[in-house]
């Protein structure tokens, strides 16, 4: 497992619209976090907009633009249906989230309104962490994390590619520590044992294309139910 950043054809793809939700709440969370990549993301949203023009420029409409920018006001009034997300306000949600809605409201903002629309409500997931499941699509999943020191997974490899971007407190794994605004990448060919340090509570937003496939005796029993 190592540290990695988004890079520039992951930045491309979310300018486009072409990544996944969950792949998509990822990027959008880590730019929330980071001003190098919110600033990077921002240029390929630029550039993505100047292609557009040039190559829809000769079809658009005579009231595109009017259209665009009273999109943009309805988004800044919260009206529309961005109104859903900004318009969540505290009393509202402290009933579906419970004692857990200030480590929520202090998240970034991309993961912190998803979580809300999901429901707020923490499930168990295995001794000491706690998971809310956010966004699939296709092969790919996103969930909320809550991981308290000294707990974590089990050791284990991947089918497929996991993301793990750390929101609060950290987590090692045997092969490095990850903090706050690291983003962490594993595949098929990592094993490994995440597990929070002592001190905050780590919550991270992960990012599945496959399923964990555990190591040891655990492993045995997961292949033994056809896992």
């Amino acid at each position: 497992m190592t540290v990695v950043s988004i890079d520039e054809e992951l930045l491309i793809a979310r300018a486009a619209g072409r990544l996944s939700a969950p792949m998509t709440l990822l990027v959008d969370s880590h730019a929330a976090m980071n001003d190098g990549i919110a600033a990077a993301l921002h240029d390929a949203e630029l550039a993505s907009v100047a292609l557009f023009e040039d190559e829809a420029g000769e079809t658009m409409s005579d009231d595109a633009v009017d259209i665009a920018m009273a999109m943009i006001d309805a988004l800044e009034n919260g009206s529309g249906e961005a109104a859903g997300l900004k318009s969540v306000s505290r009393p509202a949600a402290a009933s579906a989230a419970g004692l857990a809605l200030d480590e929520l409201m202090d998240l970034p903002a991309p993961v912190r309104d998803m979580a809300l629309e999901a429901g707020a409500q923490w499930r168990f997931a295995a001794p000491g962490v706690r998971r809310i499941e956010l966004v699939s699509e296709g092969n790919a999943k996103a969930e909320l994390l809550r991981i308290e020191p000294g707990h974590g997974s089990p050791s284990h490899t991947h089918d497929g590619q996991e993301f793990t971007l750390v929101l609060t407190g950290a987590f090692a794994d045997g092969i490095g520590r990850y903090g706050k605004g690291d983003l962490c990448a594993a595949g098929p060919e990592t094993t490994h044992r995440p597990i929070a340090e002592p001190g905050e509570i780590c919550i991270a937003l992960a990012v599945t294309d496959g399923s964990l496939k555990f190591t040891g005796a655990l492993g045995a029993v997961q292949r033994m139910l056809g896992g």
